[in-house]
């Protein structure tokens, strides 16, 4: 244990650990291979594995139980994240507020990758309003 205390100052420049980034340009067939969206393309173009038709909007609230995420599409724009549960379809996430989006975001992606059982909520608005993981 050291006596110092802390400080708003940043550490010497021999504490820093050297940092090794370099920039690698791409081949032009790894260009290629880059998945390339129509210009204004604001939903996920990819079909749901599994999932036989896409979903329509839910004319009211609906409770989905014992569900899987499947797959999960965000893309840089202000609370457009949706989900792929399988047997359903894609299915857009809130966009009440910017933490909410985030919330639901984490809350599915957790669920993708720990291939847990899931509950959710959707509105009349087709949005999906709330998420359990189990």
């Amino acid at each position: 244990m050291t006596d110092t205390v802390p400080t708003h100052l940043p550490p010497a420049e021999t504490a820093r650990l050297p940092l090794k980034a370099e920039l690698v340009a791409l081949t032009a067939t790894e260009l290629k291979q880059l998945p390339v969206a129509a210009a204004g393309v604001m939903t996920p173009v990819q079909a749901v594995e599994g999932v036989a038709k896409q979903a329509t909007a839910a004319k009211a609230t609906t409770w989905q139980s014992g569900k899987t995420i499947v797959n999960q599409w965000t893309i840089n724009q202000d609370r457009n994240s949706w989900i792929g549960v399988a047997g359903i379809g894609w299915q857009k996430l809130s966009t009440a507020s910017d933490s909410g989006c985030v919330a639901l975001t984490m809350l599915s992606s957790n669920a993708l990758i720990s291939k847990a059982s899931v509950s959710y909520r959707q509105e009349a608005d087709g949005m999906v309003h709330e998420i359990y993981v189990f």
